[in-house]
C-alpha cells in the first residue's frame, strides 16, 4: 500500500516530544496529589535531561588523525543498544531540561538579496526546500520570519520569477506586503525573532507557540486567497481556458470574493494561474491587480464568514484534464498559526552547565559525548536542589575514597583516560577523570573497551596506575553517584525493570574532545530533527 510520512506528522512528533518534556519538568508531574502512582500508566518518570560524558580518548579515525590533531573525525554514532550502555556508562553529570529550554524551530534561512524564492504553496511538497534556482517560501529578515505569498505581483508583464533584491516587508505587524514589491514578492509577517532566546543560533530559529496575536492582525490574512498552485497542466489547449473561482465560508456559504484568476499556458498546457481583481480587468500579466486590492470583503468578514474552502474549475475548452488548487490561510491568519504552518519539526533544547554547578555535581572534566536521556530513576538520597528554572544537576561518576596519604606525585601525572587498576582477583579495570584532594575522592568510569570493565573496586585494596601504588581504598570500595548508570539490582527474576540500563538513550552526538573550565558556563544545545 501506497503511505507516506506527512510535514503534519512530523510537526506532530515535535510536539509531542515538547510537551513531554515540559510536562515532565512541570513540578505537578511529581506531585502525589496532582500526578497519583497508577495514573499515568504509560509514562514512567519521564525525566529529561542533557548529559556529558566520556572523558576517555577516541581511537584513531579512518584516516589515521588522532583526536589532538587537525582533520579528526568523532565517530559517527550507529543508534545501537551497546551504544547506547556505552554512552550511559560514560556519563559525568546530567542536568534536567526546564520547561523553558524546550522550543520547536525552523531552520533559518535568511533572505538573500539576488535570489528566487518560491510561494506558500498547499499543493507543493517541496515549497520548504531549496531546488533548482528556487529557495524555500520561508525567509527570516530583521528578526521577523516571512512566508512568501506571491512573486507574480509585477505591475508589467509577468513573465519569469525575478531574483529577490527587495526586503521583505509588511504593511502592518503580521499584514502583507502593499501590492507587490519592485520584483513582484508578496511576503507576509508570520512571527518575531526573540534574540534572547537561548536557542536561537546561526541555523536555527524558536517558533513560539502561543504568539500574542490581536484580533485585528488575525484578521489581516484570514481566510486568505493567496495562490492558485497547477496540479495537472492538461494537454491541448490553444487558447487559455477560463478559470472558475468558488469560495465557501466556514458557514457553509458561497462568498461574493470580488476575485478572479487567469491562466497561462504555453505549448498546450496549463503553466500558471494568476489570481487578479475582478474589478480592474488588469491588461498585464501577472497578479498585482490582486495584490493591490487585497483589503476585499473576505478579509474583513467576521471569523465564520472568512473564506474556508476554495474549488478551481478549468473550462475544458480546447484541452483537457488541466486541475488546480487554491491556497487559503486559516480564519485566523498565518501569524497565530505559525507554528503548524512553518517547517517546525526540528526541536531544540537547551542547558546551562554553570561551573562546577552545586555540590561539584558538574565535575570540570573534558566531555567527547552530548545526550538526551529519559525515563531514568535518581539516587534517592541525591538532596539536590534546582536551579532558578527548577533544573536538578546529578553526578554521574563512580569513586573510590583513597586511604592514608595518597602519593600525589602519580595522581598529578595522571591524564583524563588513563587506566587504573585496583585488586588482584578480580581485578577492577577503570578510567581516571579526576581526583578531589579536599575529599580524597578519586572518580572513574568504565565502558566495553576491552582495556577497562565493569568489576567494582574493592574495599581496602591497592588502587596502581600500571604497576605504581597511588593508594588503597577505604574499606568501602566503590561509591555509587547520584545517576548510576545501573539501577539497583533484581530483587526477583519477575521485578523489572530493576538490575537494567538507568533510562533511555533519545539522542545523543559525538564530539572532539571539550575542555570545561572552573570558572565557565557551557551552554549545551540540542537540536533534533523528526
Amino acid at each position: 500500500m501506497p503511505a507516506i510520512i506527512t510535514d503534519d506528522f512530523r510537526r506532530n512528533q515535535a510536539r509531542l516530544l515538547v510537551n513531554d518534556i515540559k510536562a515532565s519538568a512541570d513540578s505537578k508531574f511529581d506531585s502525589s496529589s496532582e500526578n497519583p502512582p497508577g495514573a499515568w500508566p504509560y509514562r514512567g518518570n519521564n525525566r529529561y535531561s542533557i548529559g556529558l560524558g566520556k572523558a576517555d580518548p577516541w581511537a584513531n579515525d579512518s584516516n589515521g588523525n588522532s583526536e589532538s590533531t587537525t582533520g579528526f573525525s568523532p565517530p559517527t554514532p550507529e543508534g545501537t543498544i551497546q551504544e547506547d550502555h556505552d554512552i550511559i556508562s560514560n556519563l559525568s553529570v546530567l542536568k534536567d531540561v526546564a520547561g523553558t529550554g524546550v522550543k520547536q524551530l525552523i531552520a533559518k534561512n535568511p533572505w538573500t538579496p539576488g535570489r528566487k524564492y518560491k510561494v506558500y504553496d498547499e499543493a507543493d511538497d517541496d515549497m520548504f526546500y531549496t531546488s533548482g534556482d528556487m529557495y524555500p517560501c520561508v525567509v527570516t529578515d530583521n528578526n521577523k520570519v516571512y512566508l512568501c505569498l506571491s512573486n507574480t505581483a509585477t505591475t508589467s508583464n509577468f513573465t519569469a520569477v525575478l531574483a529577490s533584491n527587495t526586503q521583505p516587508q509588511a504593511n502592518s505587524l503580521y499584514g502583507v506586503t502593499v501590492k507587490g514589491d519592485a520584483q513582484g514578492y508578496v511576503w507576509a509577517h508570520v512571527a518575531n525573532i526573540d534574540t534572547t532566546d537561548p536557542l536561537l543560533t546561526n541555523q536555527f530559529v524558536p517558533i513560539n507557540s502561543s504568539p500574542s496575536i490581536t484580533p485585528a492582525q488575525k484578521q489581516l490574512t484570514g481566510g486568505l486567497i493567496s495562490h492558485i498552485g497547477i496540479t495537472n497542466g492538461g494537454t491541448g489547449y490553444t487558447n487559455p481556458p477560463s478559470v472558475v473561482i468558488t469560495a465557501v465560508d466556514y458557514n457553509g456559504n458561497v462568498v461574493n470574493t470580488g476575485i478572479s484568476a487567469r491562466s497561462v499556458i504555453d505549448g498546450g498546457v496549463v503553466t500558471r494561474i494568476d489570481l487578479v481583481d475582478a474589478l480592474q480587468s488588469p491588461l498585464t500579466d501577472g497578479s498585482e491587480s490582486y495584490w493591490d486590492h487585497i483589503d476585499g470583503n473576505h478579509l474583513n468578514a467576521t471569523s465564520s464568514n472568512r473564506v474556508k474552502y476554495v474549488t478551481v474549475a478549468i473550462a475544458a475548452s480546447s484541452g483537457t484534464n488541466a486541475t488546480a488548487y487554491a491556497t487559503v490561510a486559516p480564519a485566523n491568519g498565518y501569524a497565530i498559526n505559525a507554528i503548524d504552518i512553518l517547517p517546525t519539526w526540528f526541536v531544540g533544547l537547551t542547558a546551562e552547565f554553570v561551573n562546577t554547578e552545586t555540590d561539584n555535581d558538574a565535575a570540570i572534566i573534558d566531555f567527547r559525548q552530548v545526550s538526551l536521556l529519559k525515563n531514568f530513576t535518581r539516587n534517592p538520597n541525591h538532596g539536590e536542589g534546582s536551579d532558578a528554572a527548577g533544573a536538578i544537576t546529578l553526578d554521574a561518576l563512580k569513586y573510590v575514597k583513597l586511604a592514608g596519604t595518597p602519593d600525589t606525585t602519580i595522581i598529578n601525572s595522571l591524564s583524563q583516560g588513563d587506566v587504573l587498576t585496583c585488586g588482584t582477583n578480580p581485578v577492577a579495570k577503570f578510567y581516571f577523570d579526576y581526583y578531589d584532594s579536599a575529599t580524597q575522592n578519586l572518580y572513574y568510569h568504565q565502558n566495553s573497551n576491552p582495556e577497562v570493565n565493569f568489576i567494582d573496586a574493592s574495599g581496602s585494596t591497592a588502587v596502581k596506575s600500571e604497576s605504581n601504588t597511588i593508594a588503597n581504598t577505604d574499606s568501602v570500595g566503590t561509591y555509587r553517584p547520584e545517576y548510576n548508570a545501573y539501577d539497583s539490582p533484581p530483587d526477583a527474576y519477575d521485578s523489572p525493570p530493576n538490575g537494567t540500563t538507568n533510562g533511555e538513550v533519545i539522542f545523543h552526538e559525538n564530539r572532539a574532545p571539550f575542555q570545561r573550565g572552573s570558572s565557565q558556563t557551557e551552554e549545551v544545545k540540542l537540536i533534533i530533527q523528526l
